[in-house]
Order: C-alpha cells, then structure tokens, then sequence
C-alpha cells in the first residue's frame, strides 16, 4: 500500500518549498523506499517543472521524480503549518502551498494513473476540507481510501 511506511506529517514547520521537500524527500529515504539520489532529483525537477497547482482551497504540490530512484512504491505527504512558496505547474505563476503529496511510483504508468487520481481529489472540496482538518495517519490513510487514492 502506498501509504504503509506512514510517511504521513500535520502542520510540520519549512522555511521554503526546497526545505518541505527536502524533509519529506529525506522522510522517504529513512524509511528505505528511496535511493539517496531520489532528494537531489526531486529539487531538480521541481525547479525545471514545477509540480505546485493551485486549487478551489488550498496550494498543493505533487513532487516527483524519474522511477529509477525508487526501490519501493510509496506516497509522502505533508501538510504545513504556513504555506510555502512554489512555482505552479503550466504558468510558473508563484503559488502558496500548504499540502504536499510527494510520489515515489516505480513505473511511468503508475504516477500519470495517481496524478489523475490525486487530480479528482484536489477538486473534491469537502475531500479537501478533510484533508486540511485531518490530524491522525489512520484517520488520514481511510481520508485516501474513501477518495479513491488507495484501495
């Protein structure tokens, strides 16, 4: 399941986008499901593509990376005390995001699949009002059940 490893933070602190992403990115290193290349990879990418999107609630970003720096499937997420600044996806407008789902997917196919997913949530404003209020992993994990997310 994408969720297991419970890489999964409420109302964490980040001085910046490349702070959130380098703690979540490390989150998913610790747990072992990411090479120690998959950090460097996904700041390079989220500064040649941007990954931030704003929606009808909130900023949120979807970090990710090329396949090879992942040894298992997993999701990070984390919602942020105060957003930070990202650039958004298409327009490169600057965007204050406050949830980030940062995907460790092992083949192309699996993270357009979950993009699309992710993209019937952040359009799903109950959903996102849930997601904002949620503040325990169990309760988090059947929130990413209940929408779809994971089975």
């Amino acid at each position: 399941m994408l969720f297991d490893k419970k890489v999964v933070f409420f109302d964490q602190s980040a001085s910046s986008n490349t702070d959130a992403l380098t703690k979540l990115a490390n989150h998913l290193y610790d747990v072992g499901v990411v090479t120690n290349e998959y950090k460097d990879a996904i700041l390079k990418r989220e500064a040649s593509f941007p990954t931030g999107l704003m929606t009808q609630t909130i900023g949120v970003a979807i970090p990710h990376c090329d396949p090879d720096k992942v040894i298992e499937p997993q999701i990070g997420f984390m919602r942020l005390k105060e957003p930070v600044t990202f650039h958004q996806m298409g327009d490169n407008a600057e965007i204050q995001v406050k949830v980030l789902f940062m995907l460790a997917l092992k083949k192309s196919d699996d993270q357009l699949t979950m993009l699309q997913k992710l993209m019937a949530l952040f359009q799903n404003e109950e959903a996102m009002t849930a997601v904002q209020n949620v503040s325990s992993i169990d309760d988090f994990i059947s929130l990413m059940k209940e929408n779809g997310i994971i089975e």
